[in-house]
């Protein structure tokens, strides 16, 4: 049983796949913007598939594909084969498939990454709510300025615990060598960009760090996972800034920076966004701050960062 991707070609508002697959076997596809879903083409055993959608250019899409091996007879989803590709149109509205390699994957972790043959690499941690099979964190945003990203991925409630230093720094590390290089996660992933960064010495951008599973916690929600992790005061230590994003007015978050975070980097950037609860990315983006913050860290206009927060917050 196989199946995999082959190419896309889009002309006139009209898209279309190609993939190699068994005979007895159908497939079908979704075209995905962010989290929402731009266009869905149905099954067909044919080989390549089309649909009429219009796409902006010089914007990054998700292509979710989906083979039933059996056709109508696999109904579990276990069963179906799922394979995601990040394309783009350039100015000229030419297609291009953006380079993907998996550079790891074991049961519980996958560490995937995207070329582009930039001189900035991203390095992403996705959150507590996905698994392998979710889009890596800030993907989009990210390829579509032609960075590079490393991006990576843990099984279901597994807070990363099986991804210990020497992992992350003989897979992870190599790529990341003659880059100007950012860390970049939310809440657990905002975590593990403190733990992980010092490794690669990056720029750490680290939205309401936290980890459930962390023995302050004790999440009921993970106490059958087992806490693997060195304290991070102990792990190797970033030389560049640390930008830690939270919400002033969220204690547990506030606490677990201070308890926790503030070990390993006492004097980070922090930038202070009132009601941006837990979810602080998510308020960013709600509010449309979120790309021109991170393109101010990216060049750590620190204090262009503060001004535009303090005006959200009503202070400027």
């Amino acid at each position: 049983m196989s199946f995999d991707f082959e190419k896309v070609t889009y002309t006139d508002s009209n898209f279309t796949v190609y993939v190699k697959k068994n005979l007895g076997s159908d497939f079908a596809f979704y075209i995905l913007r962010g989290n929402k879903r731009l266009a869905a083409k149905s099954y067909t055993k044919n080989t390549s598939s089309s649909i009429d959608v219009v796409l902006d250019r010089n914007k990054v899409y998700c292509l979710k594909l989906f083979n039933r091996p059996e056709c109508e007879n696999t109904t579990l989803e276990k069963d179906k084969i799922t394979l995601k590709r990040f394309f783009y149109l350039d100015k000229y509205g030419r297609i291009f498939v953006i380079k993907e390699e998996l550079l790891y994957e074991d049961g519980k972790i996958k560490i995937t990454e995207y070329d582009q043959d930039s001189n900035i690499t991203f390095v992403t941690f996705n959150s507590s709510q996905t698994n392998k099979t979710t889009s890596p964190f800030g993907a989009e945003f990210l390829l579509s300025n032609g960075w590079n990203l490393i991006a990576l991925h843990k099984h279901d409630k597994n807070q990363y615990q099986d991804l210990n230093i020497e992992l992350f720094e003989r897979i992870v590390k190599p790529r990341t060598k003659d880059k100007k290089t950012y860390i970049y996660g939310t809440s657990l992933g905002g975590y593990c960009a403190c733990y992980f960064g010092g490794v690669i010495d990056a720029t750490i951008i680290a939205g309401a760090p936290k980890l459930l599973v962390h023995p302050s916690i004790r999440h009921p929600d993970y106490k059958e996972i087992e806490y693997k992790h060195v304290p991070i005061d102990k792990v190797p230590k970033t030389t560049k800034p640390v930008f830690i994003i939270f919400d002033p007015l969220d204690n547990g978050d506030v606490r677990f920076i201070k308890d926790i975070i503030l070990k390993a980097y006492p004097l980070p950037y922090l930038v202070p966004v009132k009601h941006g609860t837990h979810l602080v990315i998510k308020t960013l983006i709600t509010h449309n701050l979120l790309k021109d913050t991170i393109m101010d860290l990216v060049e750590h206009n620190y204090l262009d960062v503060i001004k535009r927060i303090h005006q959200y917050n009503g202070l400027g």
